[in-house]
């Protein structure tokens, strides 16, 4: 390439963090970089902590603006509604438009809404993201805990990992007030965290009784209205307050680009991490799909891609050789039970207790410090 490349990074997830930091090495080969981002990067490994009252929201949320910058590129507070390939143009939705010559998206996900008849349109439902939610919902729990008499009836959609960790810490947060929610949880499937293995489920499942969540397995929500959710086995469960962890999809963008694309995996990439029909445009994390190896919506994925994408984006300005992506077959999970332990797992290994929350909180302070001081 001559000239300028003009390289726009859209998403401030856990790749372009990384690719943000070290934005001199693709300036130096002749790139300009811009990040555009709606604010600030909030990190879905300490979420659910968040929301339990482990951490503050500032140790939750990086700011990619100072990130970007003191490496040397552009920041853009602002969001891209529609992207023109034909033109290599982004709109935002200030109204203004912005060239590009290299494109990578890092979007992240957007919760799957069940197809429960009113919950769309409920004041009181809270999506598990984007991550803010959750802090905004810390805050009005916090304020009924210190100041309510009666507390709101809860009730989490979803049985899968992000639905037990918001169960897990919802009890949690209650417990530093020494008062109870009412907490239940419902899923379609017989057990909590269907894909883990069977023991680390019966275990939680124990566990979380014993702290008073209430089940409701093998049942789906119908309808929401007027502070009651209808189940399909003809009950009603009262419920104040909806949270939803039904399941990820990508962004609706990624559907707009006209290239291969899942409703729900994302934008179809190759193991270079650009589309398979356009080598201007590369995507990672959760919008993007890799065909030949599917890897599910963990974090740990746009962590492991971050410095391949670096790599392809240097190599795509350069002219060279790309690296390859290729996911582990199974990683590593480690979920906050909000009671001071974890549960780790990995494959069909699993071990609970402090040490496992310990390793994480490692992790995850590991991974915030890097970015902190970069």
């Amino acid at each position: 390439m001559a000239d300028i490349v003009n390289l726009v990074l859209v998403g401030a997830g856990h790749s372009h963090l990384h690719v943000a930091a070290k934005a001199d090495i693709l300036i130096r080969a002749g790139a300009s970089v811009t990040l555009i981002s709606p604010g600030d990067f909030w990190y879905s490994g300490m979420a659910t902590g968040m929301l339990g009252g482990d951490y503050r929201d500032s140790e939750d949320r990086l700011d990619p603006r100072s990130l970007i910058e003191k490496s040397g590129g552009h920041f853009v507070k602002d969001r891209v509604v529609a992207i023109d390939r034909v033109e290599r143009q982004l709109h935002l939705a200030s109204g203004d438009t912005l060239p590009y010559d290299l494109l990578s998206l890092n979007l992240g996900s957007r919760v799957d809404m069940p197809p429960v008849a009113g919950l769309e349109d409920a004041a009181e439902v809270w999506p598990a993201k984007p991550i803010e939610t959750l802090w905004k919902l810390r805050q009005r729990l916090e304020s009924d805990l210190a100041d309510s008499a009666t507390l709101p009836r809860l009730a989490i959609l979803g049985g899968g990992p992000t639905g037990v960790e918001l169960a897990c810490n919802l009890l949690g947060l209650s417990e530093r007030y020494g008062r109870a929610f009412d907490i239940s949880l419902i899923s379609a499937d017989k057990r909590l965290l269907p894909q883990a293995p069977s023991g680390a489920s019966r275990w939680l499942t124990r566990r979380l009784m014993r702290r008073g969540l209430k089940l409701e397995l093998l049942v789906n929500a119908l309808a929401y209205r007027q502070g009651k959710l209808r189940l399909d086995d003809g009950t009603h469960l009262a419920a104040d307050q909806v949270i939803v962890a039904t399941g990820l999809a990508a962004p609706t963008l990624v559907s707009e680009l006209g290239l291969e694309h899942h409703p729900h995996h994302g934008l179809a990439i190759t193991p270079a991490l650009h589309t398979p029909y356009d080598d201007r445009v590369f995507a990672v994390g959760d919008c993007a799909w890799l065909k030949e190896s599917p890897y599910p919506k963990l974090g740990v994925h746009g962590v492991r891609q971050a410095p391949v994408l670096l790599h392809n984006l240097l190599a795509r300005i350069q002219e060279s050789p790309y690296e390859s992506y290729h996911p582990q077959r199974h990683a590593l999970s480690i979920l906050n039970l909000g009671d001071g332990r974890g549960l780790a797992m990995r494959g069909t290994l699993w071990w609970a207790g402090r040490l496992s929350l310990m390793a994480k909180r490692r992790l995850d302070h590991g991974f915030m410090k890097q970015y902190r001081q970069a």
